[in-house]
């Protein structure tokens, strides 16, 4: 006889029943590789399941998601390419997800230099945060077999700002109950130009200098709005770790512009990742 189970508290059913009438979640229809009993933990964590829609990935994706799933001992269950765990696991179990899908990201070039952080005491949610960030952003990126994160040298600056930034959501009070930064300059008493204008200026700089390292337009642009951009208080509907990109961006395209032996590629290169970025908020 046909039967389905359920996923929190383990129970096996006649197929023809689709909900589990103690834990009132639906059933599935493959027995869970664990179960979780009881529905709630002594920490409040939610009740329910989960279902993730991952159809359109391939099944060589699936797989590594599963060895990860096993791994980690999470609790879980198939129906046909649809993954269903138990609401507490979330957390986890996206992160597991984003690792899958790097997989799908262009790789590491292997004779450029790397720099790998150590991600392993962060919470799942600030894990998440950092990978939708670096993708957001377009920083191509691995995790190593110890599960570090690993980029590419050049592009430290960048994701130690996105870093910054995320700690900065996490930051301290001041005594009106306003969320403060670590910055010397948390943009109090700030008087420059919109932030609008300051966005749209940067991304015509950059957009000349995709063209030409020398344009002096694009260089006095740089030059002039990195100031701005560094001190000016987080801008409406930003996320402190894109913004922080983008500062981290235009002051190491700036530093490029300033130095003795600027190269022209490396400056048009420089000016075309932070056009692309800004052609999102323009």
């Amino acid at each position: 006889m046909a039967t389905k189970f359920c996923m929190s508290c383990g129970g096996e059913f006649i197929a023809s029943v689709d909900e589990c009438p103690d834990c009132e979640v639906p059933l599935v229809d493959e027995v869970p590789a664990d179960h979780l009993a009881p529905t709630t933990d002594p920490e409040g964590r939610p009740e329910g399941q989960i279902e993730y829609e991952l159809h359109t990935w391939a099944l060589e994706s699936r797989v590594m998601l599963e060895q990860l799933l096993e791994a980690d001992g999470i609790p879980h269950a198939w129906e046909g390419a649809d993954l269903v765990i138990p609401a507490s696991f979330e957390g986890r179990v996206d992160t597991m997800l984003a690792q899958v899908e790097v997989t799908t990201l262009p790789a590491l070039d292997p004779d450029e230099p790397k720099v790998a952080y150590d991600i392993d005491d962060w919470t799942d949610e600030q894990q998440t945060m950092l990978i939708d960030a670096l993708q957001e952003v377009g920083i191509v990126y691995e995790f190593d077999v110890e599960g570090a994160l690993v980029v590419l040298e050049e592009n430290e600056e960048r994701v130690e700002a996105i870093i910054d930034g995320i700690d900065d959501d996490d930051g301290d009070e001041d005594e009106d109950g306003d969320e403060v930064g670590d910055g010397e300059d948390d943009g109090r008493g700030y008087d420059g130009p919109e932030a609008m204008d300051v966005i749209s200026d940067l991304f015509v700089a950059a957009d000349r200098l995709t063209h030409s390292a020398t344009s002096p337009e694009g260089v006095l642009g740089i030059v002039d709005r990195a100031v701005d951009a560094g001190i000016m208080p987080l801008p409406f509907g930003f996320e402190r770790k894109v913004w922080a990109d983008i500062v981290a961006q235009v002051v190491g395209l700036r530093d490029l512009l300033e130095a003795a032996d600027a190269d022209d590629e490396a400056i048009e290169e420089h000016a075309r990742v932070l056009r692309d970025t800004l052609r999102n908020f323009v």
